[in-house]
């Protein structure tokens, strides 16, 4: 899967340009591809998690740990999953508590994994395909209602896995920003969370289309998943922005050099 964004933004100009010799028309070709990585930054910032502020890493982050809480207990800390245990087997959920309480842990094991068996949830290591099919709400979300869905029975594995998809956050923004440097050059204004440093992984390509009457560069996003966190729309929006100012930076640029070219005969 991928998504494109693209800039054109000559229509209006191509036969005007085209008329230019090849040192004119190489300068509104930078303006291009400076524009197409402003692009870049814009369809980053477009993309789930919305902006590109360390408070919106740090929002995501707490959210995504909330999530995998909500639906992933540890063993020696069930919280709300006792509940579910102890609707399924009342009887075998006191006998559960009664053996934690005595501290007799291999008994309290055992009873444990019976009581899970009952209650139609998982115990043991972690299992990444039941986050993602409790992923149901609004941009992949677990739901705040959600249910305990696995017992881990480590809990440093749960912290790992927590970090490990926290690690993730930003990873189709990077994939803008390597389409962007694709073109070389620097794309600036990004933090190390969504950047291709963070992401060795997030992968994008730009393709410059040159002709007569003008360039055209398509940037585009290779992260698997970026149809998902992509918004259609916003980047179309985005698009458009950039169409506009490009028209006027390419009109000022043409004046600029018709002024010097005008004094230059004086």
């Amino acid at each position: 899967m991928r998504v494109t964004g693209k800039v054109t933004g000559l229509d209006p100009l191509k036969k005007k340009i085209a008329l230019f010799p090849k040192e004119v028309q190489r300068p509104m070709d930078k303006l291009l591809i400076q524009e197409v990585r402003t692009l870049a930054v814009e369809s980053a910032r477009v993309t789930l998690p919305f902006g590109l502020s360390d408070k919106t890493y740090k929002k995501l982050a707490a959210r995504i740990k909330s999530d995998i809480l909500r639906i992933f207990k540890r063993a020696d800390q069930l919280g709300s999953a006792f509940q579910q245990l102890e609707a399924a087997d009342p009887a075998l959920a006191q006998q559960y508590w009664q053996a934690q309480q005595s501290g007799d842990e291999a008994r309290a094991r055992r009873l444990l994994r019976k009581l899970s068996a009952k209650a139609g949830i998982a115990i043991g290591a972690i299992r990444p395909e039941l986050h993602q099919s409790a992923r149901t709400a609004q941009y992949g979300r677990v739901p705040d209602n959600a249910k305990t869905v696995a017992i881990i029975s480590k809990g440093d594995a749960l912290n790992r896995y927590i970090a490990k998809v926290q690690k993730q956050i930003g990873a189709v923004k990077a994939g803008w920003i390597a389409a962007a440097k694709a073109l070389g050059g620097t794309v600036r204004g990004i933090p190390r969370w969504a950047n291709t440093g963070a992401h060795k992984n997030s992968h994008g390509n730009a393709a410059v289309k040159r002709a007569e009457k003008g360039s055209t560069v398509e940037l585009t996003n290779q992260v698997s998943y970026a149809p998902q966190a992509c918004n259609d729309g916003q980047l179309r929006h985005a698009e458009r922005r950039a169409r506009l100012r490009l028209q006027n930076a390419i009109a000022e640029k043409l004046k600029a050099m018709a002024e010097r070219a005008f004094r230059q005969r004086k």
